[in-house]
């Protein structure tokens, strides 16, 4: 630093910043500066104020507030401004706290010879946490705070059920008169107000006080329309002004209709003192029904006459429908009263009584200027609007400097805002939102950082382990403290629960889960949809259910020799949320690299090193998060697991759902290479293809050969002669009636997904041709099979069939749209799983796969397996001479056989069958 020290601590004095580092760390020259901020209690907790303590030598009693005779007398104090800095790196200051003094604690030694002052600094959490709520709404607070000078009435309408007239915001305001029977603080469906009065049943009146005569009027209230609208010419509002000539302008009628039709809006008609009619009405064709609405009345003065101007804002959508006009020689005075739901004085009809049933009024402002009708901004409404931009205003309107990481606008959509003071609005965003508040480094204000903006970013520190840049032992800590495997999300009382049910941190009982770890969260969210919710409570899950160690602190020691003029940078640098990691860990840990998130930091500032400890929480959460369409999203599948045992040095592995699990991995060529974990090791995976695969592009004799993949074709029944392949196909030929041909391939696992394409060579005659796969294949008497029956009169019946001990029996068939034509192919899809057989078939010319599964059946009478494959047989009576049954495109695609590079995390070992298979870095969907 400038000051020659390695730190400088400067507090704001007389309106200057003083450097008083030379009255710190001096005491026995073993003085400190510790100093913390950030979420230090782990993850899940409120970020907390930032909070340094030092020591100032005090032997002239300058650091003593109340000392008359110290230096600082009168200038220092409670919330005294406090800065921390230490070098950059880069020949500026890089600030570790900007704060205010707390606490000043004088201390000494018996003899007085050593006197201090020990200084408590904290950041802006501190003083902001302690602040009241606010006494008024939202809009309260928008209209008056501050009052514009061009304000000469307010009435707020939020007086309580037992008050007896509406009272004035202003001193200078006269209350409103109640006649009728009122129903004050009844309705409740202005989310930025208090309650407000419902005028069924009765009507307003207030006078104006006396101002100056203006150009410029302007009248402006919310109010509530039912759904069923009003009778014609019930008067909303009624605006009066001091008369100043015979048959002037007196007052105007804003009403419910118009002349001409049983309208849905408002019209606003000028009237003289008698009721007459002034010249041509202002009419809107808004629908106001079902909605709350903020109405502006404006009249400018415009030479001889006025332009009037009737603005309706519909509060739930912020669109605002505008008619103007202008009225030829008449000009306007003060307001010197206004009412709602009185009866109408005009002597032209449509005219109404007094009451308005089922309206609502509140805020109602009178001015001699014209604004802006969306002046009030968000506060009018706050419902919809997005957690990063609210905490921005929130700030901004007490004068708080914020800045933040990532697009505010990219954040959560809230609710309304309640009656809470500043900071408990800005942490319930946060929570929405999920992402990181902080304080502001450089300032005396606060930062939000968005969860988007952690998504996926690139890390801002890296230490090799090996290479001594840590200054204590990362520990790793396996432990429950954040687990949550069930959430549930409330919202204006309405509630979504999301629960993880598969996995070691899932809700099912140990060994195959940790048991329920439940939490209840309350947000203010702007929808209470079901999707919301369970996206709301599943994300929250996702961060309790990261199933790897936690390593809750790292540290760094910018004295250490390891540390280079680029890494002290770097870490001088580092913000709440982001990214370090560390490399190359010891053998005896995972060989992964440690990714983690810096959630908060203390540091501890001597004359002989800068220790900072970051408080962490694993990267994993927000490293892997996608969206569905992005060509680098990677979703892990139901389950998967070894088919069979894995050497060490093997570079190829069969896969296979794992038990009632269905879903593949991908085939296609554009997804690889991708990373699997297979029991700790992490292989990269290069092509996926079917376990088995037969094209049929060979030419066998007497026999099918060797499929594609490998696997050698057995076949049974007849002579070797009724096999062959060629020209494409494999081919039973069947020249005797009730004798089957198949064909068949070692397969050791039960569960199985086959497809294969089936056609005859001729139309059954006498009776049908059967074909198709078979499945569970024991031997000749026990198997299932999906066969096609091509019957004598060209149509064709999908059936899932089994024999058993050599007895033959139907479990489901169903007949399929269409005819067969001699060579046409029809394809067959026959899964098993576990006790469920279904099947589905369609001829290959017409249509792509059908996705219902026409044939779905439970039987368990077949739960072990030697082999797979197919089986053709003519029905007893069939006449055809030798007819021939073709097959193709034979694939079974449940069990899949992996390429792969091994030991690509450093870790290579012989994996046993069963061990799981899944994605290395998965995709999650955020928020």
């Amino acid at each position: 630093m400038s000051n020659g020290q390695p730190v400088q601590v400067e507090l704001f004095i007389a309106g200057v910043w003083v450097d008083v580092t030379s009255y710190c760390m001096v005491r026995d020259d073993s003085g400190q500066i510790s100093i913390s901020y950030g979420i230090t209690g782990g993850e899940g907790s409120q970020t907390e104020r930032g909070q340094a303590q030092l020591q100032l030598r005090n032997a002239d009693g300058r650091f003593s507030p109340r000392n008359p005779s110290g230096a600082y007398f009168g200038l220092i104090g409670r919330n005294t401004p406090c800065r921390i800095s230490v070098p950059d790196g880069s020949g500026g200051k890089g600030y570790r706290l900007w704060g205010e003094v707390t606490e000043w604690a004088a201390g000494w030694d018996p003899t007085g010879t050593d006197v201090w002052s020990d200084v408590t600094v904290s950041g802006i959490l501190q003083r902001l946490a302690q602040a009241p709520a606010p006494e008024r709404s939202v809009i309260y607070q928008a209209v008056a705070d501050p009052l514009a000078s061009s304000v000469v009435a307010y009435w707020p309408c939020e007086d309580p059920s037992d008050a007896t007239s509406i009272a004035s915001a202003l001193t200078s305001g006269s209350p409103m008169t109640i006649t009728g029977t009122p129903a004050l603080a009844s309705y409740t469906g202005a989310g930025a107000s208090d309650p407000l009065p419902d005028l069924t049943a009765c009507s307003l009146s207030g006078g104006v006080a006396k101002y100056d005569d203006p150009s410029s009027t302007q009248v402006r209230f919310l109010v509530f329309i039912p759904v069923a609208g009003l009778t014609v010419g019930k008067v909303v509002c009624a605006i009066d002004q001091a008369d100043y000539s015979p048959g002037a302008t007196q007052f105007w009628e804003l009403y419910y209709g118009n002349f001409t039709s049983t309208s849905t809006s408002f019209t606003l008609r000028t009237c003289a003192s008698d009721g007459t009619n002034l010249g041509s009405d202002l009419e809107s064709d808004f629908d106001v029904r079902g909605k709350l609405l903020y109405v502006s009345v404006e009249f400018q003065e415009s030479g001889t006459g006025i332009t009037r101007a009737l603005r309706i804002t519909d509060v739930a959508t912020g669109t605002t429908n505008s008619v103007t006009s202008t009225a030829t020689l008449t000009q306007l005075t003060r307001v010197t009263r206004l009412q709602f739901g009185a009866a109408s004085r005009s002597v032209v009809g449509p005219v109404g009584t007094a009451f308005l049933p089922g309206v609502a009024v509140g805020h109602v402002t009178v001015e001699n200027a014209i604004t802006a009708v969306d002046a009030l901004g968000r506060r009018l409404n706050p419902v919809g609007e997005v957690a990063g931009r609210r905490i921005q205003r929130l700030c901004g309107e007490e004068g708080i400097p914020v800045d933040w990481v990532g697009d505010l606008d990219d954040t959560v959509a809230l609710g309304g805002q309640g009656r809470q003071n500043l900071l408990a609005l800005v942490q319930e965003s946060v929570l929405a939102d999920g992402g990181l508040l902080y304080e502001n480094r450089s300032v005396l204000g606060l930062g939000y950082r968005t969860r988007a903006s952690l998504h996926g970013q690139d890390p801002a520190l890296i230490l090799d382990y090996p290479s001594f840049n840590l200054a204590a032992v990362p520990v790793p800590v396996e432990d429950d403290r954040f687990v949550q495997n069930k959430v549930t999300v409330t919202v204006n009382g309405v509630t979504g629960t999301y629960e993880a049910t598969d996995g070691t941190l899932s809700t099912a009982l140990p060994p195959a889960g940790m048991g329920v770890y439940g939490s209840d969260v309350t947000l203010n969210l702007a929808t209470t949809t079901a999707a919301t919710l369970r996206d709301q409570a599943a994300w929250r899950v996702r961060l309790g259910t990261v199933d790897e160690a936690r390593f809750p602190s790292i540290s760094v020691n910018l004295a250490h020799p390891s540390i280079t003029s680029a890494m002290r940078r770097a870490i001088l640098a580092l913000r709440l949320g982001d990214r370090v990691q560390i490399t190359n860990p010891p053998s005896w840990l995972p060989p992964d690299t440690i990714d983690q998130l810096v959630l908060g930091m203390s540091e501890t500032i001597t004359h002989f090193e800068h220790r900072l400890t970051f408080t962490c929480a694993p990267a994993s959460p927000y490293n892997q998060v996608g969206v569905l369409d992005s060509t680098a999203a990677r979703i892990d599948t139901d389950g998967s697991e070894l088919q069979a045992a894995v050497s060490s040095g093997a570079t190829s592995a069969v896969v296979v759902p794992s038990a009632g699990g269905s879903t593949l991995w991908t085939t296609d060529t554009a997804d690889f290479p991708l990373d699997v974990r297979v029991g700790g090791e992490v292989w990269r995976v290069s092509a996926i293809t079917p376990w088995l695969q037969d094209l049929f592009g060979r030419t066998v004799s007497n026999g099918w050969g060797t499929a594609d993949t490998g696997q050698v074709w057995s076949v049974s029944g007849g002579t070797s002669a009724d096999y062959a392949v060629g020209s494409g196909v494999g081919t039973h030929t069947l020249p005797t009636v009730n004798a089957s041909r198949r064909s068949f391939t070692d397969a050791a696992f039960t569960d199985f997904d086959i497809y294969v394409d089936v056609a005859v060579s001729a139309t059954a005659t006498g009776a049908s041709i059967h074909g198709g796969p078979t499945g569970r294949y024991i031997d000749s008497d026990n198997l299932y099979m999906a066969r096609l029956d091509f019957d004598t009169a060209s149509g064709v019946t999908l059936q899932i069939r089994k024999r058993v001990n050599a007895t033959e029996s139907g479990l489901g068939s169903f007949v399929l749209p269409g005819t067969y034509t001699p060579g046409a192919a029809w394809r067959v899809r026959f899964q098993a799983q576990g006790a469920r057989l279904r099947a589905k078939a369609w001829l290959i010319a017409d249509v792509v796969e059908t996705p219902e599964w026409q044939v779905t059946v439970t039987d368990g009478d077949i739960s072990t397996t030697s082999f797979i494959g197919v089986r053709s047989i003519l029905a007893v009576g069939n006449t055809n001479v030798s007819p021939v049954v073709s097959y193709d495109n034979l694939a079974v695609v449940n069990a899949q056989t992996f390429t792969m590079t091994r030991s690509i995390n450093g870790v290579v070992k012989a994996q046993t069958a069963g061990t799981s298979v899944s994605l290395a870095t998965p995709t999650y969907f955020a928020l």
